[in-house]
């Protein structure tokens, strides 16, 4: 095939081509033909051999046992929500027999109770609905996400004033502190869990895959574990007498940060032990505060202030090395009287969303450390988080807010 090009593709060739190769998308002359073939012909050789190297087998096993554990994960949660069901049928019918004894006169309640002894009484079970999109195969089809296109909330859940600032998600279940009550939801934005939370004032909580469960620290110096399927509450023993303020996770590691600004790393397994910890001015300079710390994968943020300078910064590092990976200055003012609320968390593709409360608006900043878009959200974004891959959820001083992405 001719082309309109004055010379081969190789630069010390001064040939006129006659040949286009659609692989590569090169001229080339007669003479650079064979050649060319041949090393295209090597190039796929070669990753036919790679391909049939390919164990398939066990890539099936491997996925297998997530679908295996995806299985019984389910299976537990409703056997739990089945138990629960159990023990409101056996209050329902404890509590007729109560007023049986106590309206034994009463000829409209003794035909009530009739009814109920000759036809039990009406329970109304709908089948459990099957999404078949709860499970995908191949490469999820990701679209560009526009921060100032942000829909309005699909989902709005109330809550009280006196309520912190907790959220966190594993993909699944989304956990908030509610004071005095923990809530858990479902992808769905429906609660599914809700019991009392009696271990003192919530500062921050996170989720570890690691340990497969929530964990939370307060403002007593303590830390705990809760299970995601049997809600089973663990304290973890006071961890080195220090006042910590934010936490976060890295599969197997957890870190958390101190008043002081220091940043220290746990190992979760196989037991709780300590690892590493930064100080000032590794972690900030002597004039500056650490907000928010949030993992994803081997980086960690941090939201830094000055109340001296009054401005902000988020700061992306390796968890690795510790190294600075990039630094961006946010648009905002930092106010030494009383400051809101300073949030980040992980985002699509590396990407990172801060929300920040005294100015009402959202950060998003691209994994190179640029901003992407400054949104003015309609009310102050005390918190926010991605779960799953298609929910922005933002908390407010008195909405959780569920929106699509």
């Amino acid at each position: 095939m001719s082309t309109t090009s004055t010379s081969c593709a190789i630069v010390t060739c001064t040939q006129i081509p006659y040949v286009f190769c659609y692989c590569c998308s090169k001229n080339l002359c007669l003479d650079h033909l064979s050649n060319h073939t041949a090393l295209v012909n090597s190039q796929s050789k070669s990753s036919i051999d790679q391909i049939k190297r390919i164990n398939i087998d066990k890539l099936i096993a491997n996925d297998r046992l997530k679908l295996e554990k995806w299985r019984d994960d389910s299976l537990k949660k409703i056997h739990r929500y089945y138990e629960k069901k159990c023990d409101e049928l056996d209050e329902f019918y404890a509590q007729k027999s109560l007023h049986q004894q106590q309206e034994l006169t009463d000829t409209k309640f003794q035909t009530t109770i009739l009814d109920i002894q000759q036809n039990g009484i009406p329970i109304h079970i709908r089948s459990l609905p099957i999404d078949n999109n709860l499970i995908t195969f191949g490469e999820l089809k990701t679209q560009e996400f526009d921060i100032l296109n942000l829909s309005s909330p699909s989902k709005t859940y109330n809550i009280s004033k006196s309520s912190g600032i907790g959220m966190a998600t594993n993909n699944q279940s989304l956990l908030i502190d509610q004071n005095p009550d923990i809530i858990l939801f479902n992808q769905d934005s429906i609660v599914t869990e809700q019991f009392t939370w009696k271990h003192g004032s919530i500062r921050d909580m996170c989720w570890s895959f690691g340990l497969n469960s929530f964990i939370i620290i307060t403002e007593m110096n303590k830390t705990y574990l809760i299970n995601e399927n049997t809600l089973s509450i663990d304290c973890i023993e006071p961890m080195m007498n220090q006042l910590w303020m934010s936490c976060t996770c890295s599969n197997s590691l957890l870190y958390l940060l101190s008043l002081s600004n220091a940043v220290v790393e746990f190992n979760l397994l196989p037991t709780l032990s300590y690892d590493r910890r930064w100080d000032q001015p590794d972690t900030c300079r002597k004039h500056e505060t650490i907000k928010d710390i949030s993992c994803n994968e081997d980086t960690l943020a941090l939201v830094i202030i000055s109340y001296s300078t009054k401005m902000a910064h988020l700061i992306l590092r390796s968890l690795t090395t510790f190294d600075l990976l990039f630094s961006i200055r946010l648009d905002m003012i930092v106010h030494s009287s009383y400051q809101l609320p300073i949030r980040c968390c992980p985002f699509k593709n590396h990407q990172w969303l801060v929300s920040e409360a005294n100015t009402s608006r959202l950060f998003y900043i691209g994994k190179n450390g640029k901003l992407q878009g400054t949104l003015k959200y309609d009310q102050q974004p005390y918190n926010a988080l991605l779960f799953g891959s298609r929910i922005l959820v933002i908390r407010t001083e008195t909405t959780i807010n569920f929106h699509e992405l």
